[in-house]
């Protein structure tokens, strides 16, 4: 914008001083070069003033070409020897190097001809001169060109930046929506553990204590007996209960460790592959950030085993140790020691995603054939006294 309002101020300018050099050079001429001067300037005018979708490089030639006969028209028949109304077309000439670039220089080279012609016997500061006017609108036209083109870049960076932020943003929504499906997912998992376990055992303690109470009138020897099974049944629904409190988590906070192993879950259900979950020990509540790298993570192992690997087992271990999760993935697959590891995109990610957030992503072979993953992320400490099973 900068620059258009100095390219108009300019125009003005340029246009305001070609009319003093009229009035002041060419008001006293003869009737013809009035009318030829008058004819140049309002050439000039459209050169000037013309919007610049109407001109082509025809137009430019047509209109110069014109400028240059009829000043030389006025020296040749009126002895016309001023060719000051000729300057400006270098100036102008030099504006259009960019879209015009050999048309342009061979212009501004017989013009600057002409006006030597015209001018002789002239001073070598002349040529000079011209030549200093052309290179300098140029410098100015390129300098112009260079800023735009900046700012154009730096628009483009920006609308870039504000679409990846954008997307990132997306990404981590949706990671969020996933994990909290793959989370609800495990809980319907567990009640319906619970339905069948739990809700058979207490079941059958009704229907026993039913016939409980028939029996205690008449056979109080077999309702002895039959108190010690029911206790037994007690004993395991409780003992259920306690491994489904221990592994459920009523709240948002725990959605990290379930999360996962709903994931493990989704993938069992539509696998051949056999999973083992390990957890070996207790957690820390992770923030989300975390959550989402872990599940990437898992998700990303998961998902190059099911296709490249040809395994039938898949172990996962976690753990936290010092501040610390250690994740592994390991798989009984064909990959062996021997043959190097093709790193593709998805490999590469999420090795880059352990880097941002502060960890390492490392592969090795597994014997006799196989590859595992381990992950080392680091933890908030100010969490980490906040454990659950």
């Amino acid at each position: 914008m900068l620059f258009d309002a100095n390219t108009r101020l300019i125009k003005v300018i340029a246009t305001i001083a070609m009319l003093y050099v009229y009035f002041r050079e060419y008001a006293n001429q003869g009737f013809e070069a009035i009318i030829g001067c008058s004819l140049i300037i309002l050439l000039y005018i459209v050169l000037l003033w013309a919007r610049q979708t109407w001109w082509n490089g025809m137009k430019y030639a047509v209109i110069s070409l014109l400028i240059i006969t009829i000043e030389f028209i006025l020296y040749y028949l009126y002895g016309v020897t001023d060719a000051t109304l000729l300057w400006p077309l270098v100036w102008i000439l030099a504006t259009v190097y960019d879209k015009y670039r050999y048309l342009s220089f061979i212009l501004a080279l017989f013009t600057i001809v002409v006006i030597l012609c015209i001018s002789w016997p002239f001073s070598f500061t002349t040529p000079l001169i011209l030549v200093g006017l052309f290179i300098g609108v140029l410098i100015r036209k390129i300098r112009k060109d260079s800023y735009r083109l900046k700012e154009l870049h730096l628009q483009e960076l920006n609308k870039a930046h504000q679409e990846l932020q954008e997307a990132h943003a997306e990404l981590q929504e949706a990671t969020m929506h996933s994990m909290k499906y793959a989370a609800l997912e495990e809980r319907m998992r567990l009640a319906r553990e619970i339905h069948d376990g739990l809700g058979h055992q207490l079941t059958s303690l009704i229907v026993q204590l039913q016939a409980l109470e028939i029996m205690l009138p008449g056979e109080p020897k077999k309702a002895s007996e039959t108190i010690t099974q029911l206790l037994q049944i007690a004993r395991q629904a409780m003992g259920e209960v306690r491994m489904a409190v221990r592994e459920w988590s009523s709240d948002e906070t725990g959605l990290g460790l379930i999360a996962l192993k709903g994931l493990v879950s989704q993938i069992q259900g539509r696998s051949s592959i056999k999973f083992n979950f390990f957890q070996e020990s207790e957690v820390s509540e992770w923030p989300n950030e975390t959550s989402i790298v872990l599940y990437r993570a898992v998700q990303e192992s998961l998902t190059n085993i099911l296709r490249h690997s040809n395994a039938t087992l898949v172990t996962i271990h976690l753990k936290e140790v010092n501040n610390e999760i250690i994740l592994k993935v390991a798989d009984n697959g064909s990959y062996t020691q021997e043959r190097p590891l093709k790193a593709g995109f998805g490999l590469k990610g999420m090795t880059e995603r352990c880097r941002l957030h502060g960890g390492t992503c490392t592969f090795v072979s597994v014997e006799p054939h196989g590859l595992c993953i381990e992950i080392i992320l680091p933890i908030d400490t100010l969490v980490s006294s906040n454990l659950r099973k």
